[in-house]
């Protein structure tokens, strides 16, 4: 947790805790309470740890609240990333490339994370940008799989139409040839 002290020590909170003599990371995450983190904790939701002191219209309550925002919207993009390239693999499209820009995407979306810490949104959504360009290339791929898996299976089908009209064209030539074969017969 050192690097999320750091950010906390140069943010604007810093020399205000200061002043109140509260220490800085016991006050917001508790030092007995120590619940598993989640975007809910900063914003302006009912489990926010920000409500502790801003109100709504303060300049705090609205960094809070973009820097939630802006979370939340990098967490969305990846559950559609997660859903597009779950389906392309059980469909057996290969989408590794677009599994490791997935997983770069969600490192920026830990880094934004800890960066929350700053209390700085620019920075917060610097990182979400990145995080979301990065998204958008995995979802992409994984929308290319499975179109081309689409067009495989269009493929198939025209082939397998292919090959049934073939398949019957034969049978009825051969049974064609079978009946001559016959009328010639019964002819001697």
């Amino acid at each position: 947790h050192l690097f999320q002290e750091q950010l906390f020590d140069r943010s604007p909170h810093k020399p205000v805790f200061d002043a109140m003599q509260m220490a800085s990371c016991v006050t917001c995450h508790s030092n007995h309470r120590i619940d598993p983190t989640s975007d809910a904790m900063v914003g302006t939701g009912e489990k926010s740890l920000c409500l502790n002191c801003h109100v709504e219209g303060d300049a705090g309550f609205t960094t809070a609240s973009q820097m939630h925002d802006a979370l939340t919207r990098l967490d969305q993009q990846l559950a559609q990333v997660d859903e597009v390239l779950d389906h392309a693999t059980r469909a057996g499209m290969q989408i590794s490339e677009a599994r490791i820009v997935q997983a770069n995407a969600k490192e920026k979306l830990i880094k934004a994370r800890v960066q929350v810490h700053a209390f700085a949104p620019g920075e917060v959504d610097t990182i979400i940008r990145e995080g979301l360009q990065l998204a958008n290339q995995a979802h992409q791929a994984g929308q290319q799989a499975l179109d081309e898996l689409a067009f495989r299976r269009k493929g198939l089908a025209l082939s397998l139409l292919a090959i049934a009209f073939v398949v019957l064209s034969l049978w009825l030539v051969l049974r064609e040839l079978e009946r001559r074969q016959a009328a010639k017969a019964n002819r001697f």
